[in-house]
C-alpha cells in the first residue's frame, strides 16, 4: 500500500471517529472541553500568580531594579488571566463565592507587596540610589575631610563607624546599631574638642541621619522574616494560596462529577477506533523505518567514504521507494560529474605542464639561435673560401699570399664553426638533461648546482641581466641520487611565478636559491624580494587552481604541480612563506633524498 493511500485511510477513519464522537458522546466532549479550558485557565492564574511570587522571593533575596520592574507586567497577566477565569465561571454558584474571596485576598497580597516596593525603593537598588547612597556619600566625604588632619582617634572612630554599619547591615543585630549610635556621640564629642569646622559637623549629622532613616524603613520591612512588612507580606501569601488550592479542589471536583456519567461509552468506542489505526499505522511505520534507514545508511557512507559508487537499491512502488530511486540516479549522476571533472582538472594540468615546457623550449631556442647563427656565418664565409680557392686554382693564377690568406680565413672559420658546434652540442645537452621524460625516469646521479643553472640558462631570454639578478648558494659538489627532471621542473615552475608574479615594474628582481643541510636533510630554498603573496592567498598557495591572475592568464595550477612533485615523487615537504614586508620564500625539505659530496 502507498503512503498516499494509507494517509486516505487515516483520513477517513479519522472523519468516521469524529463523526461517531459526534453522535454518541456529544455531551463528552462538551464537558471534557470546558473541563480542560477551565483547567487552563485556572493553570494561567496559578503560574501568573506563582511566577509573582517568584519575583518577590527574587526581590527579597536580592533586592534589584530589574526584579522590581517586571512586578506590574507579572500583575496584569495575573488580573488578565483571573479576569477570564471569573468570566468562564460566571454562571457556576457553587465556585463564585469562592473566586470573589480569592480575588479580595490577591488585592490584599499585591497591595502589600506594593507597600513593600516602595520601601525598598526608598532604600535603593544598589550603593549609589536611595537613603543608602545618600549616607554613603555622606560617609564618604567625611572621611575624606578628616583625612589629613592629623586627628587619628578621630579617623579611628569614623572607621569604626562604618564597621558597626556594616555589621548591622549584614547580621541584623540590634547590639551594633547601639554601638553605632555610642559611636557617632563618641565622633561628635572629638568634633567638638579639636573645634573642628562646622562642614565635618555636619557631614557627621547628615551621615547620621541618613543611617538612622535607613534603619528606620529597614525595621519597617522587618530585619527577619517573622517581622514587618515582610512578615505580612507572607501571611497574604499564605492565606492567597491556601484559597487557590480551595478553589482548585472544587473546580476539579465539579467537572469531575459531570463527566464521570457519560465518559465510559464514548471511551471504549473511541479505543476501538483507535486499535485499528494504531493497527495500520505501526504496519506503515515499520514499512517507512527500514525504507529511511537504508537511505540513512548510504548517505551516511557517502559522505564518509566519498563512494558516490553506492547504491540504495530498494524495491518498491511507494513513495519512500521512489524517493531512493532518484538518489540513486542522483548519485549516479555526481559520478558521471566528477569523473568528467577530475578529466577535465588532469586536462588543465596538462597544459600548464605544456605551457611551462613551452616557457622553456623558447628560452631554449633563443639560446640556440646565437651559436647556430654564428655556425651558419661561418660556414658560409668557408663556403666562400674553398670556391675562390678552387676558381684560382683552376686558371692557374693562385698566389703563395692568396693562399696563405685563404688558409688563415678558413682556420679562423672553423674555429668559430667549432666553438659554437660544441656550444649548440652543449646546449642540446642540457635541455635533455631537463626535459627528459619524469613519468619512465629512474633515479639517477646529478651534480644540483648544474642542473639548476641549466635550467636559468633555458630561461635567459627572459631574465635579462638589467631586471634580474641570479645567485647560486649551491655547494659545487652537493650531488644527488633522485629524479632530476622533477628537479628541472620544481625549478621551471618557480622561475615562472617570479616572472609571472614577483616582478615588479621598474624594480630589479632578486633571486637566490640556496641548499642548507640540516640534521641529514636538505633544505631547498627558492627566494625573491619581489612583489609577495597576500596573505589571505597564501594559506591556500597549493590548491589546484588558486592564483592572483585570474582575468591576466593565471591557470592557478604551477605550485599545484610543484606540490604534487614534492610531496609524490620526491617524498618530501614544501611550505611557502611571505613577509609582510615583500618577497617569497618556497622551502622544500628533502627527508628521503640521497646524497654526496664529491671531491673537487
Amino acid at each position: 500500500m502507498q503512503l498516499k493511500q494509507s494517509v486516505l485511510f487515516f483520513k477517513i477513519a479519522a472523519f468516521t471517529s469524529a463523526i461517531v464522537i459526534i453522535f454518541v458522546s456529544w455531551f463528552l466532549y462538551y464537558e471534557v472541553s470546558r473541563s480542560a479550558r477551565l483547567t487552563a485557565q485556572l493553570s494561567h492564574v496559578q503560574t501568573a500568580l506563582q511566577r509573582t511570587m517568584d519575583q518577590e522571593e527574587h526581590i527579597l533575596i536580592r533586592v534589584k531594579k530589574e526584579h522590581v520592574s517586571a512586578i506590574p507586567q507579572l500583575k496584569y497577566s495575573y488580573q488578565d488571566s483571573f479576569s477570564n477565569l471569573l468570566n468562564s465561571m460566571a454562571n457556576e454558584e457553587d465556585l463564585l463565592p469562592l473566586l470573589l474571596t480569592l480575588n479580595e485576598l490577591s488585592k490584599a497580597y499585591f497591595a502589600k507587596l506594593d507597600e513593600l516596593i516602595r520601601l525598598y525603593e526608598q532604600l535603593g537598588y544598589d550603593e549609589n540610589a536611595g537613603i543608602y547612597g545618600e549616607f554613603r556619600r555622606s560617609a564618604h566625604a567625611l572621611q575624606d575631610r578628616i583625612s589629613g588632619k592629623a586627628m587619628p582617634q578621630l579617623e579611628i572612630a569614623v572607621l569604626e563607624l562604618r564597621r558597626r554599619e556594616k555589621d548591622f547591615l549584614l547580621r541584623s543585630d540590634l547590639s551594633y546599631l547601639q554601638q553605632h549610635e555610642q559611636l557617632v556621640k563618641h565622633a561628635e564629642q572629638l568634633i567638638k574638642s579639636n573645634a573642628l569646622s562646622e562642614e565635618i559637623s555636619n557631614l557627621l549629622k547628615r551621615y547620621d541621619a541618613g543611617f538612622a532613616s535607613y534603619v528606620t524603613i529597614l525595621r519597617k520591612l522587618g530585619l527577619h522574616d517573622g517581622e514587618g512588612v515582610r512578615a505580612e507580606l507572607f501571611t497574604e501569601k499564605q492565606k492567597l494560596r491556601s484559597q487557590f488550592e480551595l478553589v482548585s479542589i472544587r473546580t476539579q471536583a465539579v467537572t469531575q462529577e459531570r463527566k464521570e456519567s457519560i465518559i465510559l461509552y464514548g471511551l471504549i468506542l473511541i479505543v476501538l477506533m483507535n486499535i485499528a489505526v494504531l493497527i495500520l499505522l505501526n504496519y506503515q511505520n515499520s514499512k517507512v523505518t527500514r525504507h529511511i534507514l537504508a537511505i540513512n545508511k548510504v548517505l551516511v557512507k557517502v559522505a564518509k567514504l566519498e563512494d558516490f559508487s553506492l547504491r540504495v537499491n530498494i524495491d518498491g512502488n511507494d513513495e519512500i521507494a521512489q524517493i531512493a530511486h532518484q538518489l540513486d540516479d542522483l548519485l549516479a549522476f555526481i559520478e558521471t560529474l566528477l569523473a568528467r571533472l577530475s578529466a577535465a582538472q588532469q586536462r588543465l594540468i596538462e597544459e600548464a605542464k605544456m605551457a611551462s615546457l613551452g616557457n622553456m623550449v623558447s628560452g631554449f631556442a633563443h639560446e640556440l639561435n646565437t651559436p647556430l647563427g654564428v655556425a651558419i656565418t661561418s660556414q658560409s664565409h668557408l663556403k666562400e673560401q674553398v670556391a675562390t680557392l678552387k676558381s684560382q686554382l683552376e686558371l692557374g693564377k693562385l698566389q703563395r699570399q692568396t693562399l696563405t690568406t685563404l688558409i688563415t680565413e678558413a682556420e679562423a672559420a672553423l674555429y668559430l664553426l667549432e666553438n659554437n658546434l660544441h656550444r649548440t652540442a652543449s646546449l642540446v645537452d642540457d635541455f635533455k638533461l631537463v626535459a627528459v621524460n619524469r613519468e619512465f625516469e629512474e633515479k639517477s646521479s646529478f651534480n644540483l648546482k648544474h642542473l639548476v643553472k641549466n635550467v636559468f640558462d633555458c630561461y635567459q631570454s627572459e631574465l635579462n641581466h638589467d631586471e634580474y639578478a641570479i645567485e647560486l648558494e649551491i655547494p659545487d659538489n652537493l650531488v644527488l641520487n633522485s629524479y632530476p627532471s622533477v628537479f628541472s621542473q620544481v625549478v621551471g615552475y618557480s622561475i615562472n611565478n617570479c616572472i609571472k608574479h614577483a616582478k615588479i615594474d621598474g624594480q630589479k628582481l632578486n633571486i637566490v636559491v640556496s641548499t642548507v643541510l640540516i640534521n641529514d636533510y636538505i633544505h631547498f630554498y627558492f627566494k625573491d624580494d619581489g612583489a609577495g603573496i597576500d596573505k589571505e592567498l597564501l594559506p591556500a598557495i597549493f590548491e589546484p587552481f588558486v592564483t592572483s591572475k585570474r582575468f591576466s592568464g593565471g591557470t592557478g595550477l604551477g605550485l599545484s604541480i610543484v606540490y604534487n612533485l614534492v610531496t609524490q615523487k620526491l617524498k618530501g615537504e614544501i611550505k611557502m612563506q611571505s613577509p609582510a614586508h615583500g618577497g617569497a620564500c618556497l622551502h622544500i625539505i628533502l627527508t628521503g633524498t640521497e646524497f654526496n659530496f664529491t671531491e673537487e
